[in-house]
């Protein structure tokens, strides 16, 4: 294992929260939940994906149905087609990212690259330059180990975070599920941090990188007894539906 950089001492103590704090009437990975998030002193998880004329927008599915109740996929729209479709039960749209750090300021937040193809570098490179001018404290994340890989060559002064687990809902096939899962990218992505799903921990491999020195974040923990659990398996989590205490190790 090659040597491990240091992570930055938010991305241990400042627990994230999973989209934003959502719940209710505030959607998922909308302003409302980050100002909750913001407000509560908790720092935020969101993932970033481009529309059809190349706008960073903060949602998750690649496929709005299940968010909008319209069956039309992220990079097929315009970001001002995006915005004509409130979310299920909401009234917010989809937010571009430039608009969710306006309402973060100097929140800490992690952002995940939902790069799906093969080929990586057209996100990156938009959400690189997006975010180089932003005050508050952030890091970039991504399943796809050439996301780190990308920021280690072009930016690698980019606080970086490999994201994983056993990943098996990932519709990938099962020789490249088993490698991601099984973190053989680690030393060629150089993260400052492993991003790992607490149903796979613990595992030989994010063991040997915490006694390396290397942060672990963990998954996403939703209940107290998760939360017991990730408090001895990682460094810090990332969560939804419970609240943990601020200023300590996955605590």
């Amino acid at each position: 294992m090659t040597s491990t950089p240091t992570a930055p001492s938010w991305l241990v103590d400042t627990p994230l929260a999973h989209r934003g704090l959502h719940g209710g009437s505030v959607a998922e990975n909308t302003l409302p939940a980050f100002a909750a998030a913001r407000d509560a002193g908790f720092g935020v998880e969101l993932d970033v994906q481009l529309t059809r004329d190349g706008v960073p927008v903060v949602v998750h599915d690649r496929d709005l149905e299940r968010l909008t109740g319209r069956a039309v996929r992220v990079d097929r729209l315009t970001a001002a087609e995006l915005r004509g479709l409130p979310l299920v039960g909401s009234p917010e749209p989809v937010p571009t990212l430039a608009e969710v750090l306006d309402v973060l300021g100097a929140t800490p937040v992690m952002v995940e690259c939902k790069s799906l193809g093969l080929r990586v570098g057209r996100l990156e490179r938009v959400v690189a330059d997006l975010l180089e001018p932003h005050t508050g404290p952030w890091c970039v994340a991504g399943f796809h180990p050439g996301t780190a890989r990308w920021f280690r060559r072009h930016r690698p002064e980019v606080v970086r975070v490999l994201t994983s687990g056993p990943l098996e809902n990932l519709p990938i096939p099962g020789p490249v599920r088993r490698r991601l899962a099984s973190l053989a990218d680690l030393d060629a992505a150089a993260p400052h941090a492993v991003s790992y799903d607490l149903r796979g921990l613990p595992t030989p491999r994010t063991d040997g990188w915490r006694e390396a020195g290397g942060t672990l974040v963990t998954w996403t923990v939703a209940t107290e007894e998760e939360l017991t659990r990730a408090r001895r398996l990682a460094d810090n989590v990332i969560f939804e539906g419970v609240r943990p205490r601020i200023g300590g190790p996955a605590t």
